[in-house]
């Protein structure tokens, strides 16, 4: 305390707790201020990821019942997915083709389908599932693809839409219908001969094949840039079944 002109004491304390519940209460603001930017920034990016996990698990469930379709004979198969404002539809085809040393080959199109929720897709291509994140792409499920010193296998799953919309968007549920259009055996066991063929598979996502291609047997991955990849797989033949399967998206 100190005294005043005439006798009269000045109490300080009354002045320090009004200047200790404001600086209180400035750190509590701005500490809530921080928790609510950062912790609802953490949690919409939290939100968003599960988002696309769930999208990534549904289409290993399409994965399945393509498999059903094109390999077990099923007639059809229905997968429901939930986009979460991201969009579903038929991405730039991908091209495989298949080149024997004595220069018979065959070139098979076909358009993969892809999820997208901005730089993250999902992708069903050609049998095989990939997901990418901008330049970087890496595959979930590996194509059917067999590459023995015996016979070769490379059966091409070909997606397309023939009626109704090739794109859709929306929040709520999407029923993705899948049927069995035959087989086309493009390329028959004794094609070529024994020895070296060339595998090429043109895709934006070739950094994704080219691990694939790296990790078979008895194959050679000989070229790979941005939208290609090419492998040299040593056999005594190859078949290369086309299964044509057609798509229909419904609300």
């Amino acid at each position: 305390m100190s005294a005043r002109p005439g006798g009269l004491e000045i109490d300080h304390r009354g002045v320090s707790d009004v200047v200790s519940y404001v600086l209180v209460f400035s750190l509590i603001t701005a500490s809530v201020g921080v928790v609510t930017v950062v912790g609802f920034g953490a949690i919409d990016d939290r939100q968003a990821a599960e988002r696309v996990n769930n999208v990534e698990r549904a289409f290993d469930v399409f994965a399945a019942n393509m498999e059903n379709v094109y390999r077990d004979g099923a007639p059809s198969r229905a997968t429901e997915m939930r986009l979460a404002g991201g969009s579903l539809g038929l991405g730039d085809p991908v091209v495989i083709t298949i080149e024997a040393s004595n220069g018979d080959n065959v070139t098979v199109s076909s358009n993969p389908l892809v999820y997208r929720d901005g730089d993250t897709e999902i992708v069903y291509s050609s049998g095989a599932l990939l997901r990418s994140e901008g330049d970087s792409s890496v595959m979930l499920r590996d194509p059917p693809f067999r590459t023995d010193t015996t016979t070769a296998s490379f059966p091409i799953v070909d997606t397309y839409v023939s009626s109704g919309a090739t794109t859709v968007s929306s929040d709520g549920p999407i029923r993705v219908s899948s049927a069995a259009r035959g087989v086309n055996t493009t390329v028959p066991s004794s094609f070529g001969s024994s020895g070296a063929y060339n595998v090429t598979v043109e895709s934006s996502r070739s950094d994704a094949w080219e691990r694939y291609f790296d990790a078979q047997p008895n194959t050679n991955v000989r070229v790979h840039d941005s939208d290609r990849v090419v492998a040299e797989v040593t056999t005594a033949g190859i078949v290369a079944p086309r299964f044509p399967v057609r798509l229909r998206f419904s609300q």
